[in-house]
């Protein structure tokens, strides 16, 4: 079983791809269960995605992934990986957008919050740094499509190949660019 969270904040896509992958798990043979958070998801709110997969039957789970059992995080927001960090293990993959949103925090503080990507960089885990939203713009002239390509990377975790079948499903809500390269 692989325990799996998508991480961003509203208008990311979040949903979207959660619910893409998890219709990618089943048709590819695997059990998929997922369940998506949103808090202020309506612009820069946190939202992410909880997905349980696995080969064979799926015992019925809570909702929430237990600390210590995370084995991926793909975070559209660096500020979101650190938020879902407490329950990674050591050998959880991680992949991480390295360009900041804006943190709105209480104007009244003297001190800035430290650079998550400080903070990230600081851990002893193997992360995965990548400029989903730049390759997005330089790619499809879309920042929205950086969903798409942090979903490529989950199918690439879950050892799931089927390419054609993600862009199937995720062409459904968001029509790919006729540039697309695989």
């Amino acid at each position: 079983m692989k325990n799996l969270i998508i991480a961003g904040i509203g208008g990311q896509g979040v949903n979207v791809l959660t619910k893409v992958l998890a219709e990618v798990c089943r048709s590819s043979g695997l059990e998929a269960q997922y369940t998506i958070h949103k808090g202020g998801a309506q612009s820069l709110g946190t939202v992410y995605g909880e997905m349980r997969i696995a080969n064979g039957g799926l015992p019925i789970l809570g909702a929430s992934i237990p600390k210590g059992k995370l084995d991926i995080l793909v975070a559209l927001d660096p500020w979101e990986a650190l938020r879902h960090l407490p329950l990674a293990h050591s050998h959880t993959q991680v992949w991480v957008e390295t360009q900041l949103q804006p943190l709105f925090n209480d104007r009244r503080l003297q001190v800035e919050p430290a650079s998550p990507l400080d903070q990230l960089h600081q851990l002893p885990l193997a992360i995965n740094w990548r400029h989903y939203r730049r390759i997005a713009i330089a790619q499809y002239g879309n920042a929205k499509m950086a969903n798409y390509l942090a979903g490529l990377d989950c199918l690439h975790a879950l050892e799931i190949n089927n390419i054609t079948l993600f862009d199937q499903f995720f062409s459904k809500p968001f029509p790919l660019a006729n540039n697309h390269k695989t």
